[in-house]
């Protein structure tokens, strides 16, 4: 039954990172966006907000679990 936990875990560790790794490229792209618009909505800033704050929140998770992995080294870096 160890194997199978330990399976488990690096499946949801994997599945994490691929989300903050995807949360960071959104927020790069935002980041764009942003210094481009002249027009910048209230709409824009709320939806930015919160993708930032489940960037924060899932990259915090990630680093309490002591995520690791082999593909992408660089994803949990400030």
């Amino acid at each position: 039954m160890i194997g199978k936990s330990h399976k488990v875990k690096k499946a949801g560790d994997e599945r994490l990172l691929r989300i903050v790794a995807q949360l960071q490229r959104q927020l790069a792209e935002q980041k764009v966006f942003d210094q481009t618009t002249v027009d910048y909505s209230f709409d824009n800033r709320v939806l930015n907000k919160i993708l930032h704050a489940k960037f924060i929140f899932l990259y915090e998770e990630a680093r309490r679990r002591n995520t690791k992995s082999s593909s992408s080294s660089s994803v949990i870096t400030r």
